[in-house]
This record gives C-alpha cells, sequence and structure tokens, in this order.
C-alpha cells in the first residue's frame, strides 16, 4: 500500500485539470485509490489495513491510501476521479451525489453514532442560551457535524453568525482542537470520535451533548463507504471485493474488539492523529457501533437539515438513489447474514 500527501493530490488534480473526470474516474483495476480520515469513526479502515484485510480481499488489486481532514476535500477528489472510493460522512456524501448528477454512491455502512458536542472547561456553558456570542468548532463548513450543530441550534432558537445569529461557527482541523481549546480560540466542538473523549481527556473539555440522544434508538450514520460510478462501472469486481473487505474487516472488530482497538490506533497514529490513552480509546468505542448497514433514514434527515439549512441548492427527494448494495446483500447473504433494506 501507498500513502499519498493531501497536497501532492490536489496539486496532481490541478495539473490534470484539462482531462476529463470521466477518464480520470475510470481508473485501473490494479490500482484502488481509497480515501480515509484520522477518525475513530473509520475504524474499519484502519483494521482491514492493520489486519492485511485489504492486501489478502484484493488479492490482485493494490490499495493506495490517502488520508484526509476535511469532508470537501475527499468529496472533491472522489467526485472528480482523484481517488475511486472513500470512507467519508453522510455530509459530504450528500452533497457530492447531488452536486455531481450522480457520480458517486454508496455501498456499504461503516460506523454508526460517535459524535459528540463538548464545550470548553471552564467556558460556564451549561445551557442552550449560554452559546449566544459564543464560538463552536466543525471539522468543516457544510460537513455532517456542521448541519447537526446549525439544526440543533435552530430548534433552541439560536443561529450561526453567517445566517444572521450570534454563535459563530468555525472548521478548524481537528488535530488542531487541542490548542484552540488550551488557548480558549474556540468555547465548544462537535466532533467525530475519538476527538470529544479526547479533549475531555486532556482536560480541556466536558460534555454538553451526545449526538446519539437526538436520533431514534441512538442510531445514525457517521461514516459510510462512497465510490466514484464510473471507477465502479469500469471495475466492477474491484469495488465488490472492497466491500467485501469492509464487512470482513466489521466482522473481525465484533469478534475481537481489544485487538481491532490496538489495529486501529496504530493506524490512526501513522494517519497523523495524536497517541491516545487506553481510557480515551474505550471512552470513545463505547459510543460507536461499527455496522454495514448505512442507517439510510438517518442520511436521509441529515439531507433534508442541510436543505433547509440552505446548505442544497435542490430538493435532496432523490437521496435515497444514492445506495447502490447489491453487493453488500450479495455479500451478506453468502455469510448468512440479513440484508440491509432501503425505507419505503
Amino acid at each position: 500500500m501507498r500513502k499519498v500527501p493531501v497536497l501532492l493530490l490536489v496539486i496532481a488534480l490541478l495539473a490534470t485539470g484539462c482531462a476529463s473526470s470521466a477518464s480520470k474516474a475510470k481508473g485501473r483495476s490494479d490500482v484502488l485509490r481509497l480515501g480515509m480520515f484520522p477518525n475513530l469513526t473509520h475504524a474499519p479502515a484502519y483494521v482491514a489495513l492493520g489486519e492485511g484485510i485489504f492486501d489478502r480481499v484484493l488479492a490482485s488489486t493494490k490499495v493506495e491510501v490517502t488520508y484526509f481532514n476535511s469532508g470537501s476535500d475527499a468529496q472533491a477528489a472522489v467526485t472528480t476521479g482523484a481517488i475511486d472510493a472513500t470512507y467519508i460522512g453522510p455530509g459530504p456524501s450528500i452533497s457530492a451525489y447531488l452536486t455531481s448528477e450522480g457520480s458517486v454512491a454508496i455501498v456499504s455502512g461503516v460506523t454508526s453514532g460517535g459524535a459528540s458536542f463538548v464545550v470548553r472547561k471552564g467556558s460556564g456553558i451549561s445551557t442552550p442560551e449560554d452559546l449566544h456570542g459564543k464560538k463552536i468548532a466543525v471539522p468543516g463548513i457544510g460537513n455532517t457535524q456542521d448541519v447537526a450543530l446549525r439544526t440543533w441550534l435552530n430548534e433552541h432558537g439560536l443561529q450561526a453568525k453567517d445566517a444572521g445569529g450570534d454563535v459563530a461557527v468555525a472548521a478548524i482541523d481537528n488535530p488542531e482542537l487541542l490548542q484552540n481549546f488550551r488557548s480558549g480560540q474556540v468555547d465548544g466542538a462537535w466532533e467525530p470520535e475519538p476527538w470529544p473523549s479526547y479533549l475531555i481527556e486532556q482536560g480541556v473539555a466536558e460534555p454538553f451533548l451526545d449526538e446519539a440522544t437526538l436520533w431514534p434508538d441512538g442510531r445514525f450514520v457517521v461514516a459510510n463507504l462512497l465510490v466514484n460510478t464510473v471507477y465502479m462501472q469500469a471495475h466492477p469486481e474491484v469495488v465488490k471485493e472492497l466491500v467485501r473487505a469492509n464487512v470482513e474487516a466489521i466482522r473481525a472488530i465484533h469478534e475481537d474488539p481489544e485487538e481491532a482497538k490496538k489495529v486501529a490506533q496504530a493506524g490512526l497514529i501513522q494517519a497523523g492523529a495524536p497517541s491516545l490513552d487506553q481510557a480515551v480509546v474505550d471512552a470513545a468505542w463505547s459510543k460507536l457501533e461499527f455496522t454495514w448497514d448505512p442507517v439510510p433514514g438517518s442520511l436521509e434527515k441529515d439531507a433534508k437539515d442541510a436543505y433547509a439549512l440552505g446548505m442544497l441548492a435542490e430538493d435532496p427527494g432523490i437521496i435515497l438513489a444514492i445506495y447502490r448494495l447489491d453487493d453488500l446483500n450479495a455479500i451478506l447473504d453468502s455469510l448468512g447474514e440479513p440484508a440491509v433494506e432501503l425505507p419505503a
């Protein structure tokens, strides 16, 4: 496997701007260019890497990894054909589908749950009203947690500054959160794991809201597996084996969670995430459900919320068409597992 820095990927995109996206997106069957983030919510990707599942299942295809901190960067890369597939949140998945004429598809779920709103220790924030005039960090403007934060603010009579309110919402790369909390540059953050647990363990933050409390049965998609459909049409067997590898990684997590934690932690450190105490990993892991079920109902709500916020230019009524679950369900059937069904 070969890792490609995001900066080099962007340079490559600029250098090949005159090439058609369709031509680039066809890619090659012997190389799968895969994106992932240094988040614990992407643990199945790191388990598949660290346990050699990608190597074994995609035996004749080399997996080339690019690490992203921004959902918008990963979205741009997969829609333009700079990468072939990526582990990514629902927000950029929705945007990618609606703005690229359906050039991407979700082929499997990855993780449900594991996002929280934490506030700076000593900030005095204990109620929604205390957020007036405060600055809250999210991984990216328009991303999954940004939509969740803004929707929650509106439901509590608050608004972001850029929407006419007085709550500043700032996009901050996750590795920079600790310093921003320590310096008082932000008052809170709505983030995926392990960042909320990490900030709490570092003594700079305290819990404010677990997003799971906002969803039926506490289940909501926080990561899924997204592929470029041109690549999928050109190399259907490679995509099917990618889905199989993802399912095997999730099964490995279920069978031996302690080993999976070690493997995921090692992979995250290599990707640039901080080394975490075991207590932090355990706390974050307890909030995550690793599942191939993409929890499509929650993605559908995410899309409606983003549209209501004015973040989507068109009504996302067709968003469930983003799912291509035939490969996933064929693999699940061969394993004696129930199929994943979309809402009626």
